[in-house]
């Protein structure tokens, strides 16, 4: 996000002395947005300072000028578990959470969840007390997994606390595309732009954008990717462009997005060599665009 003359980020890793495997929150500055800086102190947030959760997942920042302090919804609780194989997956317990800081530092988690299922939160605040949401969720609640990747929902509140959850999915798959992730909308003139990641074939996983005049009825062509992962196996993000995050500055626009390449092995927070079939996300890409041009 842009605010008070900088560009600031809160961006998740794992750290090789920590002896944890949960991802850490880190926390770095730039003034020009391509250069950054890290915070001393980091990491700034994990998730041992959640009472209910043990992981931190998918942050959303925004500061809010009314009340003169950074709010964070993000996704926290158990994560995944899977049977004695190893392979199925027999509960995924992901839950929207809250927390605030004056200095985007030092924050305080709310004591419970909004919301008992969501992954990658993306706020709107359109007045004091009107907010907007869009987040991946499970469409039936009582059931222990199933269409937390593939069902993206809209969220009402008035306080930013509260949310009440639309009927039906607002953004699934469609044609080649087998899971709609990791929204972030963003509002450009009259009509908002949902952009999101999709898994495709090839274990790629491409960025699509989708347009809606109100923010409830979208539109999407999941058959061309706006921003697709790079061709050939060398980039840094020649298999993954991820999780993306929508800035504007002036006339232009960033887009920080998380990157995969094909490399399978990697060291973990113990010091152990392993491996991870779908890759390893080891980098951070920006890419710019223009406006009015």
């Amino acid at each position: 996000m842009f605010h008070d003359g900088r560009f600031r980020m809160w961006y998740l890793g794992t750290s090789e002395a920590s002896r944890s495997n949960d991802m850490l929150m880190g926390y770095a500055e730039s003034e020009d947005g391509i250069h950054w800086k890290e915070h001393a102190d980091n990491p700034i947030f994990s998730g041992k300072d959640i009472l209910w959760g043990r992981m931190v997942q998918t942050p959303f920042v925004k500061f809010d000028e009314t009340r003169s302090e950074y709010r964070m919804w993000f996704v926290s609780g158990d994560g995944v578990t899977k049977d004695k194989s190893g392979k199925k997956i027999i509960r995924n317990n992901q839950q929207l959470a809250y927390a605030t800081s004056r200095d985007g530092i030092e924050w305080k988690v709310h004591t419970k969840p909004l919301f008992p299922s969501g992954r990658s939160p993306s706020v709107m605040q359109l007045s004091e007390n009107r907010y907007r949401m869009w987040m991946g969720s499970q469409p039936d609640l009582s059931l222990p997994t199933g269409g937390l990747y593939g069902n993206v929902f809209e969220f009402s509140s008035h306080d930013g606390l509260a949310w009440t959850r639309s009927q039906k999915p607002v953004l699934q798959p469609q044609g080649p595309a087998k899971s709609t992730v990791y929204p972030f909308v963003i509002r450009e003139g009259d009509d908002y732009y949902m952009w999101h990641g999709c898994h495709v074939d090839g274990g790629r996983f491409e960025l699509f954008c989708a347009k809606s005049s109100d923010g409830t009825n979208w539109v999407v062509d999941h058959t061309r990717p706006a921003f697709p992962a790079r061709e050939g196996k060398i980039g840094f993000d020649s298999k993954y462009t991820s999780t993306p995050c929508i800035v504007r500055h002036g006339e232009r626009l960033l887009m920080y997005y998380s990157a995969r390449d094909w490399q399978t092995e990697y060291i973990d927070a113990e010091g152990n060599k392993r491996r991870d079939g779908a890759g390893v996300y080891a980098h951070i890409g920006v890419a710019e665009l223009t406006l009015n041009k």
